[in-house]
């Protein structure tokens, strides 16, 4: 059975058009997390009204399978999604988590950033994402806040593409589907 995934295409457009690496990074997070939502609920959800029960209050937030990270090992258990796959969410995971711990006040020219994003599968495969502060040293303000800008929009691409690249491997996987 097909899993629809209702918001992911606003989600990624939504993405694609944040302002912000902070923004960004929370939204790669929200298509992610609602993509195995959509997974989930296309393993348990069946027509029997016993198993609804039974099932909803596990996939509730406060539910135990709440969190994206036991709902990844669950997958990742069940051999729904590869371990290449729950690597990648768990770094995206570990970005939220930065996000929400510098206040929403990160770049994506942050060693750590950097760091993490690079850790991406998804990213290797495609355009690891290189930055070191030599780059902009010796630079007019304008000419690194144009260095800067466009450092952003390649990484943000780059997110956008990987988190395409995470859902592709879920179709493929799981006849997950748009």
């Amino acid at each position: 059975m097909p899993i629809h995934t209702t918001l992911e295409s606003d989600l990624l457009e939504e993405l694609a058009e944040s302002a912000n690496a902070a923004e960004c990074l929370l939204c790669a997070y929200d298509v992610l997390e609602d993509m195995l939502d959509a997974l989930l609920k296309s393993i348990f959800y069946k027509d029997d009204y016993a198993v609804k029960f039974v099932v909803d209050p596990l996939l509730t937030t406060d539910g135990p399978l709440g969190e994206i990270l036991v709902r990844t090992k669950l997958l990742l258990g069940l051999g729904v999604i590869s371990k290449e796959v729950y690597d990648d969410i768990e770094v995206f995971v570990t970005l939220k988590e930065w996000v929400n711990v510098q206040d929403g006040q990160v770049n994506f020219w942050g060693q750590d950033v950097v760091f993490e994003l690079n850790r991406i599968n998804a990213i290797q495969k495609m355009m690891p994402i290189d930055y070191a502060p030599e780059l902009v040293e010796g630079m007019s303000d304008d000419m690194k806040q144009m260095f800067l800008e466009r450092h952003f929009q390649k990484v943000r691409s780059t997110i956008v593409l990987a988190v395409n690249d995470i859902h592709q491997q879920l179709a493929k996987e799981n006849v997950l589907t748009s």
